[in-house]
């Protein structure tokens, strides 16, 4: 179960998605690969098109064919070249190594079945070169659980380009026994007198993986940790009160001794 229908958000995803906080931390890392770059879940190209911009030679993969149309659009406008590829990640074969794999905005969490997160870490192994490294992001649990009210929680008023407004809302609630978070995302475009235009109601689902889960998940891939991070200016993990878990891996045979 995806944590979003995002063939039903993309058009107004770029209107309320719109943080760089994490893009200097991808284009450091892209930087220091040494060669060719995977992004997964790359959605409209927020981390994409920056790195695209500063010469990283990057390949894009989402499962959303609407997102990746407007990934598409901003690739045309900007003059930029990448390959561009629709594929659930659990069924990735690109035949080919990279030496940075990333998975940006917490959305490996989007695969909420045990046996599919272990086929996508499994298809991140094969496509991971023997001195490459694959960068998982996560949300913290202790801090994200903050959020997670039951309530109806505002999450702003966003200007859309044809002058009107999205007003974005959530409600999550969290099981303490499948850890995960489910809900919904509530979308009201409204005009500029507040006349509302056209309301839309999309199932989230998402798990908060805990430090031991997911190393556990990832040494059972044949991976293991080279650094964990707490945010993107790589500051150490603290595990109460880091906002994120920003896992940077390797190959187990990869490892030297």
């Amino acid at each position: 179960m995806p944590a979003m229908d995002y063939e039903r958000v993309a058009r107004l995803y770029d209107s309320y998605v719109q943080t760089d906080l994490d893009v200097p931390f991808f284009l450091r890392e892209a930087k220091g690969a040494g060669g060719p770059v995977l992004e997964l879940t790359a959605g409209t190209g927020r981390v994409s098109i920056p790195l695209l911009l500063a010469g990283i030679d990057l390949t894009c993969v989402d499962s959303s064919p609407a997102m990746l149309d407007i990934l598409r659009d901003k690739l045309r406008t900007e003059d930029l070249s990448a390959e561009v590829i629709q594929s659930d990640l659990c069924e990735l074969s690109l035949n080919r190594q990279f030496d940075l794999i990333f998975i940006p905005f917490h959305s490996f969490a989007e695969i909420t079945d045990p046996t599919q997160q272990r086929q996508a870490l499994s298809r991140i192994h094969d496509h991971l070169s023997d001195e490459g490294r694959f960068i998982c992001t996560l949300h913290n649990p202790p801090v994200r659980l903050q959020s997670v009210t039951r309530r109806r929680r505002e999450l702003g008023n966003f200007p859309l380009p044809d002058g009107n407004v999205l007003t974005l809302s959530s409600v999550e609630n969290y099981d303490p026994v499948s850890k995960s978070v489910s809900g919904s995302q509530f979308y009201d475009v409204r005009c500029w007198d507040g006349c509302l235009l056209a309301s839309m109601t999309v199932d989230l689902h998402f798990c908060l993986h805990s430090h031991y889960d997911f190393q556990s998940l990832a040494e059972a891939a044949d991976f293991v940790p080279v650094h964990l991070y707490g945010d993107y200016s790589h500051g150490p993990f603290e595990p109460q009160t880091s906002p994120f878990m920003i896992w940077v891996l390797r190959r187990a045979r990869a490892e030297t001794v």
